[in-house]
This record gives structure tokens, C-alpha cells and sequence, in this order.
């Protein structure tokens, strides 16, 4: 028997989101129509609004909201503008998941820069293309830097990646460049991991 076609256009939109197939979307939907409480039009309003007034932190790319005050409308993220973190430190990472994923740990107590992707050229994604040019601005424009720590994932377009960045820091940084202890299963992403590996992989980083 088919579906209502509201149904399944919902069915369909969910089975776009990574991770998620047709039968983990069915399964979702009809659970929202069995639903009651109005969890469906919570789930609409705050999706609907994902966008509003979110942005990407100034320094490091994060996704934050503005801040309205009397002198300025900034966009900064709250640990960039948290002045009691260690400025000698910073931390590359490929996407806001993985910022959020070491967070959790409570190890790395310095600042982030978040690449946004990795470079690909099977997926047609250059250095360009992310924010690697920022990095290397923000490294020169921050001399009090003394180490930065590449916690990329374990893929071999996440290696080539941090290979590139290496390659572009060592004409402009003098100090210890680090990548995560490989407690990091090849091919894993950051996010999927557990917090002991995780604080395992930062707290025994290595020269890289």
C-alpha cells in the first residue's frame, strides 16, 4: 500500500541526512505521528530557525551567534572569548563535531581553528576550499602561538590534509607542530570515539 505522499516527502528529505536510511527514516517519521505532545512542530520551529543568527566565529570558524552590545555586533565564539584559555595553544580540527567531541574531554585547555572539510580532489575540494588560509594568517598574526596540535581523523584525505598544513606552516612557524596520538582508529572520525580515547589521543600527542 502506498503513503500519503506528505509521508513519504518527509521520508525522503530525512533519508538525505548522513547516517540516516529509508528505514531509519520511516522509522522516525511514524514515531512523530504517533507523537502527541507537538514534538513534530517543536522539531519544525527550531530546525526552521537553525539558521537565524548563527554564524562562523570570527578567529576560529566556529558556529556561534552575534553578540549585540552597545559599542560593536561581534561574532566570536564563547571559547575564543574566553580569555582564560592558554594562548599558547592551538588546536586544528576539521569540523565543529570534532571541536565539540575534544571539549567533552575537559584535556585541551588552548584555542581551535576549524577547517571545515579536508581536501579531497576525488570530491573536488582544494585547500581553498576550506579554511587553511585563515590558519596560516592567524599563525602569523600570533606569535605568542607556541604549539599547534592537528587533530585531524584517521582518512587518508584527513593525512594529505595535514601534510599540506605542515608543509605551509614550517615557512611561517618555529615552534612544536603535534598531531593526536594515534589512539585514533585509521579511517575514524573524531566524533564517533569515546572520551577515554579521545583524552588519550591529546594527552599523548607526538612531534609530528
Amino acid at each position: 500500500m502506498s503513503l500519503p505522499k506528505p509521508i513519504t516527502d518527509a521520508i525522503e528529505s530525512l533519508s538525505d541526512l548522513p547516517g540516516i536510511g529509508s528505514r531509519s527514516a520511516e522509522r522516525l517519521i511514524f514515531s512523530l505521528l504517533k507523537n502527541e505532545s507537538g514534538l513534530d512542530q517543536k522539531i519544525s520551529t527550531h530546525i526552521g530557525n537553525l539558521r537565524s543568527g548563527i554564524y562562523e566565529c570570527e578567529i576560529c570558524h566556529h558556529f556561534c551567534e552575534q553578540k549585540n552590545t552597545p559599542s560593536s555586533q561581534s561574532r566570536i565564539c564563547s571559547i575564543c572569548d574566553n580569555a582564560s584559555r592558554d594562548k599558547k595553544l592551538l588546536c586544528v580540527v576539521e569540523s565543529p563535531l570534532d571541536l565539540v567531541a575534544l571539549e567533552r574531554t575537559h584535556e585541551f585547555k588552548g584555542y581551535y581553528h576549524v577547517l571545515h572539510g579536508v581536501i579531497s580532489p576525488l570530491n573536488k575540494v582544494q585547500a581553498e576550499d576550506i579554511r587553511v588560509a585563515s590558519l596560516l594568517q592567524r599563525v602569523k598574526n600570533t606569535p605568542i602561538i607556541e604549539e599547534i596540535i592537528l587533530a585531524t581523523s584517521g582518512t587518508t584525505e584527513s593525512d594529505a590534509t595535514a601534510m599540506y598544513i605542515v608543509r605551509e606552516l614550517q615557512n611561517i612557524f618555529t615552534g612544536r607542530i603535534s598531531r593526536l596520538a594515534r589512539g585514533i582508529p585509521s579511517g575514524g572520525d573524531l566524533d564517533y570515539l569515546d572520551l577515554g580515547t579521545l583524552s588519550r589521543a591529546m594527552c599523548e600527542r607526538r612531534e609530528f
